[in-house]
């Protein structure tokens, strides 16, 4: 069974988790952006660790939910999210560098067939490319989130986290076809702003039942059950965040079993190389004692 229907059950295990844990997130997200706007040098690191620490702390929530228990370490979750958001800013600047080299020699390939430039500035041409150059930026943020789950879910699950390339890397891109699928899926029903952006939505929900109260006046959003509210909004991207976090605990588990069987397989290899040394220099030995004997 794909790891995105059998992370389904741990999806809602997970839910209940980060659920509870959103409005500590949504306050810390803004202090932290509050402290950023007073330190220019790391502010443009803010949004990106910001991000990457909600990640990390739901993919604590789904290693919870499959029973690993961890002690948090808030000077770990932040050094891994930092490092998570540099890595993450190469990869923009890199997709970036990818699509803008699609796009000039896909012009250059229209020029060179015939194609007037005047023409392709027409809006009935710019407006499908600009499109096609959307969905495919897309598609490469959805492979990269994706991609890079598993070795999220290593710095997650590490209390002593340290920065190596085992560590960067270990996993990367195992279940990245499932961790896709629901990257896209949650773009679809959530928000293409925001990545992970139930934090900022369940801030708003809490600021605004807060201010409410506080001035006698009826909880400004709808409690309706109707997808284009606010608040169902907010609980469809957390459980398809939590349904991505799930998928990501079950991808790491299947790359620490392909480890251990592949770290296993090779300590085999030198037993039996040391058991077949030993029997070399025991039939050498033999033959020497006979020899001397004769």
């Amino acid at each position: 069974m794909p790891l995105i229907l059998r992370a389904l059950p741990l999806s809602f295990q997970t839910f209940w988790r980060y659920l509870i844990l959103l409005p500590v997130l949504a306050v810390a997200t803004v202090v932290m952006s509050l402290i950023g706007a007073f330190i220019p040098v790391f502010n443009f690191l803010i949004p990106g660790t910001i991000s990457a620490f909600c990640v990390i702390v739901g993919l604590r929530c789904a290693l919870a939910a499959q029973g690993y228990r961890r002690e948090t370490d808030m000077g770990q979750l932040l050094l891994a999210s930092v490092i998570f958001c540099i890595m993450s800013i190469i990869a923009n600047q890199a997709i970036e560098w990818i699509v803008s080299g699609i796009l000039k020699v896909a012009g250059l390939v229209a020029i060179g067939l015939g194609y007037d430039i005047a023409l392709l500035t027409e809006l009935f041409v710019l407006i499908p490319v600009l499109g096609g150059v959307f969905l495919l930026k897309c598609i490469l943020i959805a492979t990269y989130v994706g991609a890079i789950a598993v070795p999220m879910t290593t710095a997650a699950a590490d209390d002593t986290y340290r920065v190596s390339g085992r560590n960067l890397f270990f996993g990367f891109g195992t279940g990245m076809f499932s961790l896709f699928l629901i990257t896209v899926i949650w773009l679809s029903g959530g928000q293409f702003y925001a990545i992970f952006g139930e934090v900022w939505a369940t801030f708003g929900l809490v600021a605004s039942a807060l201010i409410a109260i506080a001035n006698g006046t009826e909880i400004p959003w709808s409690t309706s059950f109707q997808f284009d509210t606010l608040l169902v909004r907010t609980l469809f991207m957390t459980w398809a965040s939590s349904w991505f976090f799930a998928t990501a605990i079950l991808a790491w588990e299947k790359a620490r079993q392909r480890n251990e069987k592949t770290t296993n397989s090779a300590m085999d290899t030198n037993r039996v190389s040391s058991d077949d040394i030993r029997a070399l220099r025991a039939a050498r030995d033999k033959g020497n004692h006979v020899s001397t004997e004769s």
